[in-house]
């Protein structure tokens, strides 16, 4: 029995938190490789962003998890057959390495190690291999079995408990960094719930707050 009998809901969404992904992910192996061994002081800057890539995408996968997943193997068990075993193995795979890289990751922001840092660029670009299958994947064969699944109000829980688990000092970085290439109508829908000031002055800020962050991490506010 399916959740809904109205029309589907819109996960546009999800579809720009992958672009995020996607984005941050491919370029990281790329901005650790650029570190110099042994510049602990950059060393840290880069491992500081990296933290809050793989923290995201930890929460990322845990909200799915816990709010969607249960749902939908209540609901349609029969058509999530196919696929569960797929998600399971690529997201044991992803985790996986963000264990490996997040063990890395302290170690060389102390020291700038070459060796560190070369691993951790190499797991890096394995992570990116793994997870645009994954997020492919979840596009094409799992965001339309939850969009005639999920209600509204369940999917707007999913956002908020998002919103919530990212920390207060980054929420604006990180608003910035889904804003950067992903779906103006998405990012509004984001923002519906807050008053009119608060839409309008907030993706101003935050995507300030990326451009700042993108010249430090990137070189270039447009990465």
């Amino acid at each position: 029995m399916t959740a809904t009998t109205t029309a589907p809901i819109d996960t546009r969404q999800m579809n720009t938190v992958h672009s995020f992904f996607r984005r941050e992910f491919r370029l990281a192996g790329g901005v650790v490789r650029r570190v110099t061994e042994g510049d602990s002081a950059r060393a840290q800057v880069v491992a500081d962003h990296l933290d809050l890539l793989t923290r995201t995408l930890h929460h990322h996968h845990t909200h799915e998890d816990e709010l969607i997943w249960p749902r939908l193997l209540q609901r349609v068990p029969e058509e999530l057959a196919p696929i569960v075993r797929l998600m399971e193995a690529q997201h044991g795979r992803v985790d996986a390495l963000i264990a490996e890289i997040d063990e890395i990751r302290p170690r060389w922001a102390v020291t700038g190690g070459a060796a560190d840092r070369d691993r951790l660029a190499d797991l890096l670009d394995q992570l990116y291999v793994h997870l645009s299958e994954h997020l492919e994947a979840e596009e094409e064969r799992v965001l339309p079995i939850i969009a005639r699944n999920i209600t509204e109000e369940e999917w707007h829980e999913v956002g908020e408990r998002a919103r919530m688990s990212n920390r207060k000092d980054q929420m604006s970085l990180v608003l910035g960094m889904l804003e950067y290439d992903g779906d103006p109508e998405a990012i509004a829908m984001m923002l519906a719930a807050a008053p009119a000031p608060v839409r309008w002055l907030v993706p101003k800020l935050s995507r300030r707050a990326f451009r700042k962050h993108a010249l430090v991490i990137h070189g270039t506010a447009t990465p």
